[in-house]
């Protein structure tokens, strides 16, 4: 039987790595940048993390363009445990709310800005 015929087979990039999030009231925050993993050499590992931000996704880049989109983000980066993990779906369902996590900072200073705008 191959993995993928295996309903306990689970594909961790595949199913979690690149996917939109979700937070606990169905707001898009971002997506799954980079996963960081933990254990020994040999033994078994554990997802510790989902990190979110261009500071996870920048240096998978080519060096020129890492460079130029280092001069228009910032390489800040949300470390998500992964305890905070609530459904995996296409979507990344979260148990907090964007605020709680310290996800979707830009889109939220944007929403201000724009509530200014619209009000003038």
């Amino acid at each position: 039987m191959a993995a993928k015929d295996n309903p306990d087979y689970f594909d961790l990039a595949g199913q979690v790595l690149d996917h939109m999030i979700v937070d606990s009231e169905d707001m898009p925050c971002g997506k799954v940048d980079d996963i960081e993993i933990e254990g020994d050499l040999g033994g078994p590992l554990r997802v510790k993390a989902l990190h979110v931000g261009p500071g996870a996704w920048m240096p998978r880049l080519p060096a020129l363009l890492a460079l130029i989109a280092g001069k228009f983000f910032r390489r800040s980066t949300v470390a998500v445990a992964w305890e905070q993990v609530e459904e995996i779906t296409p979507t990344i369902k979260l148990r907090s709310t964007a605020a709680e996590l310290g996800l979707g900072k830009a889109d939220r200073k944007a929403a201000r800005f724009m509530r200014k705008v619209l009000r003038s």
